[in-house]
C-alpha cells in the first residue's frame, strides 16, 4: 500500500455517495497547480495515454497555464484519480489517498494536464510567482478495487476522444504471456502495447502491437484450414485484436510462436524479393514496391536487425506468411513448430517468390492482392506440399 497526501487543499467536498451503501465515493478537491503531488509520478499506468509535453493538446494546456493562470481552473478539466481510500485530515487541511495497485488506482484522465504542471514545476527552481494564482480542480473516485470495473470506468471517461481497444487490453493485463515471450529480444521495448506509449528520450515506441497480434491470428491453426484463411489479419488489424481478444484462452497457446514468427516476418519481407530477382523477375517494377532509391532510404527491418532493399507490401507478405501456419502442432493447449519454420522457408521462397510476383503483375493493386482468397490457398498449398513430402 501506499499513501500520497494532497496538501494544502482550497477546497474539498464529498459531492456523492454510493446510493447501494457500497463504500463508493467520488470527492473534489481544489488545490494550487505548485501542490500537486510529485508522487503521482508513480500511479500513471491506467492512464491509456502516455502524455507528452510537445503533443498539440499539452502546448494548449501549457498556453492556459502560463498566460491565464487565474482561469485555469475553469478551463481546464483537471485530474481524476482513482483510488482505494479517501481520508480528509480537516485540522491539517490535507486529503489521503490510499492506492494499493497500480493496474487498478491511479490517475485515469488528465494525464496531459499533470505532465504540463509537472514540467512547470521541474522547471523553476524557487517556485513561481506568475502559478501562485492558477489552481487545478482533482476528483477522487473511492472504493475501487476490480480490474473490469476500473476498465469499464476508463473506458467510458475517455469517450471524447475514444480509447483504442489495444489499450484496454493492456489495462486488463491480456498482453502478459506476450511480454514474457518476447522478453529479452532487441526489439521488446519498442512494442507500444497502449494507444501511444514512448521510449525513454520521448519518442514513440514504433512496433503496434495490433502488427504483432496480426501475425500471430495468421497461425491459428484452429480456427483457420486450408480452404479458410486469416485474410481479415491483413485486411484490418483491428479484426486481429478482436479476433485475440474473443479468443484469448486459445491465443494463448499460440504465443510461444511469437519470436520465430516475427523472424520468419523479416526474412519475407528482406529475401522474396531477392529470390525473385535471381529467377529473372524485377520486383522494383512491381506496383506498390518502393525501391531503396525511391525511398531515399533503407527499410529496417525490427525483427532481425539490417535493413531491405525494398519497402514491400504487407498484401505481398501476409499470403506467404499465413502459409506457414501448416508447420504449426497443436496438442490440447500446446502449439509447437514441425520444423524450423526459417529452414523451410528457405527451401520454398522461390516458389513463393514466383506464385507472389505473378499474382502482382495480374492484380496490378497490393490490396486486392492481399484480399484475395485464391492467393492465399496459392501460397498456403505450395508449403502444406513441402511439409507433407518431409512428412512433418
Amino acid at each position: 500500500m501506499s499513501q500520497i497526501k494532497i496538501k494544502k487543499l482550497a477546497s474539498f467536498r464529498k459531492i456523492f455517495g454510493s446510493p447501494s451503501g457500497k463504500s463508493k465515493n467520488m470527492y473534489v478537491a481544489v488545490l494550487n497547480v505548485q501542490d500537486l503531488p510529485q508522487e503521482l509520478e508513480q500511479w500513471l499506468h491506467i492512464n491509456p495515454r502516455e502524455a507528452t509535453a510537445s503533443s498539440g493538446v499539452s502546448k494548449k494546456i501549457q498556453a492556459s497555464l502560463v498566460e491565464q493562470p487565474e482561469a485555469f481552473v475553469f478551463r481546464n478539466r483537471g485530474l481524476t484519480i482513482i483510488t482505494e481510500k479517501v481520508e480528509f485530515d480537516t485540522q491539517e487541511n490535507v486529503a489521503i489517498l490510499e492506492m494499493h495497485n497500480p493496474k487498478i488506482h491511479g490517475l485515469l484522465d488528465g494525464g496531459h494536464t499533470y505532465r504540463v504542471i509537472r514540467n512547470e514545476i521541474e522547471n523553476t527552481v524557487d517556485g513561481r510567482d506568475d502559478l501562485k494564482n492558477a489552481y487545478v480542480r482533482v476528483e477522487l473516485l473511492e472504493g475501487f478495487s476490480d480490474l473490469n470495473e476500473v476498465v469499464d470506468i476508463v473506458d467510458a471517461r475517455n469517450r471524447s476522444a475514444q480509447v483504442k481497444e489495444q489499450s484496454l487490453e493492456e489495462l486488463r493485463s491480456h498482453f502478459e504471456t506476450i511480454k514474457e515471450v518476447l522478453k529479452g529480444q532487441s526489439y521488446s521495448d519498442r512494442i507500444a502495447y497502449k494507444e501511444i506509449e514512448l521510449l525513454e528520450d520521448g519518442s514513440k515506441k514504433d512496433i503496434d502491437i495490433k502488427d504483432i497480434l496480426s501475425y500471430l491470428v495468421c497461425f491459428d491453426a484452429e480456427s483457420f484450414s486450408d480452404k479458410k484463411h486469416p485474410i481479415s489479419a491483413y485486411s484490418g488489424k483491428s479484426s486481429a485484436l478482436r479476433h485475440y481478444a474473443d479468443n484469448r484462452e486459445l491465443m494463448t497457446k499460440y504465443t510461444v510462436l511469437l519470436p520465430k514468427i516475427l523472424q520468419l516476418v523479416d526474412t519475407i519481407t528482406r529475401e522474396i524479393p531477392e529470390s525473385y530477382n535471381f529467377q529473372g523477375g524485377r520486383w522494383g517494377g512491381l506496383q506498390g514496391v518502393i525501391t531503396e532509391k525511391e525511398s531515399k532510404k533503407k527499410i529496417e527491418l525490427p525483427f532481425i536487425g539490417g535493413k531491405s532493399q525494398y519497402q514491400t507490401p504487407s498484401g505481398f507478405i501476409y499470403p506467404i506468411l499465413a502459409a506457414f501456419r501448416s508447420l504449426v502442432n497443436v496438442e490440447k493447449n500446446k502449439a509447437s513448430w514441425k520444423s524450423d519454420p526459417i529452414d523451410l522457408f528457405e527451401e520454398v521462397k522461390p516458389m513463393l517468390a514466383e506464385a507472389i510476383g505473378e499474382q502482382a503483375i495480374e492484380f496490378r493493386n497490393p490490396t486486392k492482392l492481399g484480399k484475395d482468397s485464391a492467393t492465399w490457398r496459392l501460397c498456403y498449398a505450395l508449403v502444406a506440399l513441402e511439409v507433407a513430402k518431409r512428412g512433418y
